[in-house]
């Protein structure tokens, strides 16, 4: 990519380097999300962790399996590549279940597929307190999952809201 950037100040006021650092940061991912956050850093790092992990859970609505992960300052919601196969009419629905299950347990471990792109869900306390979404592990040949991504980012603008309302009760 052939990208050419310039930088002006701000109208009524210089900006400074953290303030330009923090605008080109969007540019890594890229960021698809940002947010402030209100309560301690801590806490909804660790919401956001136990939040992610619910994706794990059969029925949580996402079109691609996913691997949860933590880092840092947050947790990494990994896309996994699932082979899809032709159906077999002597399947029964418990067969089916079983095979669902046993696979969800195998993806949990990180054992079934292959990475396939990630979203990178961090809380940050610096500049100020916030939680940010980024694209990550998008090597080549990996396609955008389009479809689950805006899944996870409404859900995520919907709970944490939820959670910060609760909090302040």
């Amino acid at each position: 990519v052939n990208a050419t950037f310039s930088v002006a100040p701000a109208v009524g006021g210089a900006a400074g380097a953290t303030d330009w650092d923090d605008e080109f940061l969007k540019l890594v991912g890229p960021e698809l999300y940002r947010r402030p956050i209100s309560g301690t850093v801590e806490a909804v790092r660790g919401w956001v962790r136990e939040w992610a992990a619910s994706f794990l859970k059969p029925g949580r609505g996402l079109t691609t399996p996913v691997q949860v992960v933590a880092v840092d300052e947050g947790v990494l919601l990994r896309f996994i590549s699932s082979a899809s196969g032709f159906a077999d009419e002597e399947e029964t629905a418990d067969d089916k279940w079983e095979a669902a299950a046993a696979k969800s347990a195998a993806l949990a471990r990180g054992q079934e597929g292959r990475p396939d792109g990630a979203l990178l869900i961090l809380v940050e306390a610096e500049p100020s307190p916030r939680v940010r979404v980024c694209r990550a592990e998008m090597f080549a040949g990996v396609l955008v999952k389009e479809m689950s991504e805006a899944a996870v980012l409404q859900r995520l603008q919907k709970d944490l809201k939820a959670f910060e309302e609760a909090r302040r009760l």
